[in-house]
């Protein structure tokens, strides 16, 4: 996933051939939804990713996306990393807050005591939310070419600072006039679901999709499942 072209890059991979058309579109909506799947799982044992970007994901032979170098994981069953190092994080893929849980948050305790708690601490702060900034920004990537480059994402992450992290307004104001035509497809079910995990947390610590709500985006019930079903066709094809 090192490579520039990401996604382009992993059609042959995934699929047995270079995508054309509506398929090319469709490729966006079954890596996401992979990639958010993933995440899912890891989340539902208690732990944040907190380093996804394109660098750590691979494709397996079979076509499958996997989630890889857990370094800077969060595993709130035992305690491990409640207060991370920033130099782990990448800031371009990294959401405002920086921290998945408040900078009050108590010392963990040990091991047997953090297992018992963090379902709690869980349910107050969604510390999830952290990695599903991430994932938008990484389809962000997947649908806008230009963010593709370090100097367009990092430009793309000033401007987003500049508007609060409001995705909406950044549309409006921003002086790049990037395309997302392909966000705007399907009656924009994309850019929706977009908005929805690159914000603000709020107040409540409740701004963004969770990765089980993510899943349920019309973005991923209608359009995306349907990519799933004719992609997934061309990759038992190869």
């Amino acid at each position: 996933m090192k490579d520039r072209i990401f996604p382009l890059n992993l059609e042959s991979l995934m699929f047995g051939r270079v995508l054309q058309g509506l398929e090319s579109i469709e490729r966006n909506a079954l890596i996401i939804k992979q990639i958010i799947s993933s995440l899912k799982k890891i989340q539902d044992t208690g732990i944040v990713h907190r380093d996804v970007k394109p660098t750590n994901l691979v494709v397996t032979k079979k076509g499958q996306i996997k989630l890889i170098d857990f370094g800077a994981a969060t595993d709130l069953r035992i305690g491990k990393n409640y207060v991370p190092n920033r130099g782990l994080l990448h800031p371009d893929y990294c959401p405002p807050e920086l921290y998945i849980l408040p900078e009050e948050t108590p010392s963990p305790p040990p091991e047997p005591v953090a297992a018992l708690l963090f379902p709690i601490l869980w349910q107050l702060n969604s510390p999830d939310l952290f990695d599903m900034y991430s994932a938008g920004i990484v389809l962000m990537q997947m649908a806008i070419p230009s963010l593709r480059s370090s100097v367009g994402l990092k430009n793309f992450n000033l401007e987003l600072k500049v508007v609060n992290y409001d995705l909406k307004l950044w549309r409006e104001k921003t002086r790049t006039r990037p395309d997302i035509s392909v966000l705007d497809l399907d009656s924009g079910r994309g850019w929706d679901l977009v908005t929805k995990l690159i914000s603000e947390r709020g107040s409540l610590r409740r701004g963004r999709l969770s990765a089980s709500h993510a899943l349920r985006h019309p973005y991923f019930l209608l359009g995306g499942d349907q990519a799933a079903s004719v992609l997934s066709k061309l990759s038992l094809s190869k």
